[in-house]
């Protein structure tokens, strides 16, 4: 359950980002509203952090690597955007990478829900049909 939180977290900072960059925000600027909006005060803290140190000149690949709740991957695409100077682009890329792999996750989920959804529903109409069938039975052998 954890992984899909922090998988949810990093689509909206990838989504987010990639919003801003496109629309011809800067990379610092687009890193701090992303900090407002993630929803979580651990990755909150990681951007504002990153965007202080790209404020310092170190590169966003290099400042995002030092946290090690941001997955590698994630890490090295960003590298490869700032090398191509197509950050907005590999950060659309990711987005939709994580957005895949949260509905993923959350089918996986509903796949599992179900099974023990159909045993609670049999275990119900059971006790339905046990609750009128009984009193009819006893009814019916002790006589009236």
């Amino acid at each position: 359950m954890k992984d899909l939180y922090i998988k949810l977290y990093l689509a909206r900072i990838a989504d987010n980002t990639d919003t801003m960059l496109s629309s011809g925000i800067s990379a610092v600027r687009s890193l701090e509203i992303s900090a407002s909006v993630v929803g979580n005060s651990i990755f909150e803290d990681i951007l504002k952090q990153v965007a202080n140190d790209v404020k310092a000149g170190i590169s966003m690949s290099d400042s995002f690597y030092k946290h090690a709740e941001i997955p590698n991957i994630m890490v090295q695409m960003i590298k490869v955007g700032e090398e191509t100077g197509e950050l907005s682009f590999i950060m659309k890329t990711v987005a939709r990478f994580y957005k895949r792999e949260v509905d993923n996750a959350i089918d996986t989920l509903v796949g599992l829900i179900e099974p023990v959804m159909i045993v609670l529903l049999g275990a119900g109409v059971a006790i339905l049909l046990s609750s009128i069938l009984i009193p009819i039975y006893n009814i019916a052998t002790t006589g009236f």
